[in-house]
């Protein structure tokens, strides 16, 4: 059952990706579900309940029976033994016997009639006198009277029909006494009229289709309401299942009918009365879930109504931030959201706010970088082609062709002419290592004819990272300041090395001069003036433009020792070429 209500909650989630429709669906498929548990339950408490109700009526109905049964046949005794005292304490004449029995006729309205047999089984005396006696009936001979009772002793028949009469045939309860009157042995018979007893059990209400019926000591049918008719229509009752059962209430094997059994006392009859139980439960059912049905539309009607209001209320904050949000995809970064209502909600709130102030903040920055880039490349240029640098160069060429060294003019020529051309690079703003070298080996190579000589330079390259690409002209300004603040200030040849270094995702160039070195203050200018400052230009512009491009992590490094030298470091990430020769 949770496997399938997760199933449609993927399902719902899957198919609506609005937050406030599964929200509602949500609540109310949980709602839903819980009512219907719950209705479960209260079913299954109501059967339960019925069946104890059922089971507690039956046996009260059949209880009231016995005790009311148990009174009539307590009345029919004591009318037998006032018969059988008056019979008995006096001589009384013939007519005084039959007036006596006519007096006890009339004062009992549930008395059919009431004789006295003599030891033949004829009727000698009875009540009322209009009845007329049938020709040559037998009272000994009845069957009724062979099943039932015994001549010498107080003694109860079952219900049976009294056919002793002409024309009066009753459904009868007959009490038999022994008693002697002037010497001679009779036998008072009370006849009972059994039907007063059966509308009683008929007035008896064990549901709607139940019945009671009545057995002996035996298990013998002593009344039934089809008794009547038994004859031509019995009904059977299922007497083995009462057979020894104490007085009680019990549910039947096919779980279909209540039985409740209570005794007559000092009779030792039985009263059973039987209850529909399954239709009891399913009438009872029927009306229940009528009203259930209603009340369960009720239910979900305020539950669809609740969830759509809760969704509204829960999603409304989240609908408002995608609003803002949707402002800010049209690069609208001043509205911000102040939603407050749920601590979630709030959070989100102010995670976003934080970030749209990021935002702000890093485009501000992107913005500055970005015109600090186009005033470090407006340098570098300016760098490559210095007036100064290429009229000192163009005057050492001509200088050298008047005195007819065409050798050297030609090398300084050919060194202008590569130092130029990977300086405009087609636009690009990346070249290979390779090429970055070559651009600071033409300008060594100017410089060193320039300079007659005064120092010497030495590549060390690892060969197989030429090909990964750097920001160009970044060795360069290193170079020309090795040259003019370090070298050119020595009494000795000066030596400029220049070392190349895979360094497993990095990449580090070493430019290493063996010159006067740098003060330590000015070599804190310099640290403090990469980022801002006009100390040591060259080296901000470098740096700054490492950074820019690749991140904070690279960048320059600038170490110096008094009369010992200066080591630039220059950290670059390892950026591995697609095409080859591409800016050639």
């Amino acid at each position: 059952m949770i496997r399938t209500i997760k199933q449609i909650l993927k399902t719902v989630i899957e198919r609506f990706k609005s937050l406030r429709i599964i929200l509602a669906l949500s609540l109310g498929v949980i709602s839903i579900f819980t009512i219907l548990l719950f209705a479960g339950f209260l079913s299954v408490t109501f059967k339960e309940t019925l069946i104890n109700t059922t089971k507690t009526t039956t046996q009260q109905s059949v209880v009231q029976s016995s005790i009311t049964l148990a009174n009539e046949i307590d009345n029919m005794t004591g009318m037998a033994y006032g018969i059988l005292d008056e019979l008995k304490s006096s001589t009384l004449q013939k007519n005084e016997i039959a007036e006596l029995l006519g007096i006890s006729y009339r004062l009992n309205r549930n008395v059919v009639s009431i004789g006295l047999i003599n030891a033949t089984g004829q009727l000698v005396d009875y009540a009322p006198s209009q009845y007329t006696p049938k020709k040559g009936a037998n009272v000994y001979e009845q069957d009724w009277f062979q099943e039932d009772l015994t001549p010498n002793q107080f003694s109860f028949s079952s219900p049976h029909v009294q056919n002793l009469f002409e024309k009066n045939d009753h459904w009868v309860l007959s009490v038999t006494a022994p008693v002697i009157v002037d010497k001679e042995e009779y036998l008072l018979l009370i006849d009972f009229n059994f039907n007063s007893l059966g509308s009683y059990f008929d007035k008896v209400s064990i549901g709607k289709r139940g019945y009671s019926f009545i057995v002996d000591s035996q298990n013998t049918l002593v009344y039934h309401p089809q008794q009547q008719t038994r004859q031509i229509n019995a009904k059977e009752e299922n007497l083995d299942f009462i057979i020894d059962k104490p007085d009680g209430v019990y549910i039947t094997a096919n779980k279909k009918d209540t039985v409740a059994i209570a005794s007559v006392s000092s009779t030792g009859w039985k009263i059973i009365g039987v209850s529909y139980l399954q239709e009891s439960i399913k009438e009872a059912m029927q009306e229940v879930q009528g009203y259930m049905l209603w009340v369960f539309f009720v239910i979900v009607s305020l539950i669809v109504l609740i969830s759509i209001g809760v969704s509204k209320y829960i999603a409304q904050p989240i609908t408002n931030m995608v609003k803002v949000m949707r402002n800010s995809d049209e690069n609208q970064f001043d509205v911000y959201t102040d939603e407050t209502r749920f601590t979630e909600v709030q959070q989100l709130s102010g995670s976003y706010n934080h970030l749209i102030d990021h935002v702000k903040t890093l485009m501000l920055q992107v913005k500055e970088e970005q015109e600090e880039l186009r005033k470090s490349e407006m340098n570098v240029l300016q760098a490559q082609i210095n007036p100064h640098f290429l009229y000192n160069t163009l005057e050492s060429i001509l200088w050298m062709s008047e005195r007819g060294n065409n050798k050297g003019a030609s090398e300084m020529v050919a060194a202008l002419g590569k130092l130029l051309r990977i300086s405009l690079s087609k636009g690009n703003d990346f070249i290979s290592l390779r090429h970055e070298l070559a651009h600071a080996e033409s300008y060594l190579t100017i410089q060193q004819i320039r300079y007659k000589n005064q120092f010497q330079y030495s590549f060390e390259v690892d060969d197989t990272i030429l090909d990964c690409l750097t920001v160009k002209i970044i060795l360069q300004p290193f170079l020309e300041n090795a040259l003019y603040h370090g070298i050119e200030r020595m009494v000795d040849e000066g030596h400029i090395a220049i070392k190349v270094f895979d360094k497993q995702t990095k990449i580090l160039i070493q430019i290493i001069d063996d010159g006067i070195g740098i003060l330590p203050e000015t070599l804190n200018e310099i640290e403090a003036g990469k980022n801002s400052g006009k100390v040591g230009i060259g080296i901000r512009n470098v740096h700054q433009r490492i950074q820019i491009y690749f991140g904070k992590e690279y960048g320059v490094e600038v170490k110096s020792e008094m009369d010992e030298g200066t080591t630039i470091n220059i950290w670059l990430p390892k950026i591995v070429r697609e095409e080859k020769g591409k800016e050639e």
